[in-house]
């Protein structure tokens, strides 16, 4: 796509905020202020070999990711059916299960990934959640981790989202936020820009209103570090260090939220 109306509030004003190549901007809207990919990329997971291999070949790190946001999960709904949008090889869902989740779902789109993921015994969708028509109220909780900026027409996603979440349910959403320390040190190099796939780029502000303009009350926010692995490369250290400093002081390159249902409807 290369239409330059924002898909989120439908202005056509933006002004550049950063060049990442010769034929990529980053652009941010005069209308709802969220930056995004200038023109907008296109890109299909379904085919990528790479893509369920990546997260087999560091299944370790993976699980503890995982592991860690079942924590903050748990914190808020301890039970019931849970549908991970984007679920990959289902290691997050794998969590679920051994928690007590009594239905574990999924929706991915790269048919090697689904297929691992639904070999372990979990419900996996193939298609776009907007097209899956899915029962109304059927999850307790619902997570796009690090989702929401791949979405083009997230307006339509997220109230299918709303749609689908039990009255009571609760949502984890996380998303790369640039601005961060480690943006403003890196730059065009800084890998949460998640060129060519990503379409949104948020900020604390930006990511906390998407949600809630369209349906949705914030429970918890919090601003973190993404990971950055510590190896024998000087360089990667020293990123992984300064990573972990910034994000203890609040200067973090990654915000996540536990979000419910509003009863006031949308105004957006």
């Amino acid at each position: 796509m290369k239409d330059d109306i924002c898909n989120i509030c439908g202005r056509t004003e933006y002004r550049p905020v950063l060049r990442i190549n010769k034929d990529t901007l980053i652009v941010k809207c005069s209308g709802c202020n969220t930056a995004r990919t200038y023109p907008y990329p296109g890109f299909n997971f379904t085919e990528q070999e790479k893509y369920s291999k990546f997260y087999l070949d560091n299944e370790k790190m993976f699980r503890m990711f995982a592991s860690s946001m079942m924590d903050v999960l748990r914190a808020h709904k301890s039970s019931g059916s849970i549908l991970d949008i984007g679920c990959s090889v289902g290691y997050l869902l794998d969590a679920a299960k051994s928690a007590g989740f009594t239905s574990t779902c999924g929706i991915e789109l790269n048919r090697e990934a689904a297929r691992v993921s639904r070999d372990k015994g979990h419900v996996i969708y193939e298609k776009p959640l907007e097209e899956l028509g899915l029962e109304k109220g059927k999850y307790s909780v619902i997570v796009f981790n690090h989702v929401l900026e791949h979405i083009p027409h997230m307006k339509p996603f997220l109230s299918e989202v709303k749609n689908i979440l039990k009255d009571d349910g609760i949502i984890y959403c996380g998303a790369p936020n640039y601005n961060s320390l480690m943006q403003r040190w890196l730059r065009s190099r800084w890998y949460g820009w998640g060129m060519p796939d990503h379409v949104w780029h948020f900020e604390v502000s930006t990511f906390r209103a998407a949600l809630e303009n369209n349906g949705f009350r914030t429970k918890e926010l919090v601003q973190n570090a993404m990971y950055y692995p510590y190896s024998k490369s000087l360089r990667k250290n020293t990123r992984a260090t300064v990573a972990r400093l910034a994000g203890s002081l609040g200067l973090g390159d990654q915000v996540y939220g536990i979000f419910l249902k509003d009863s006031q409807d949308s105004h957006i």
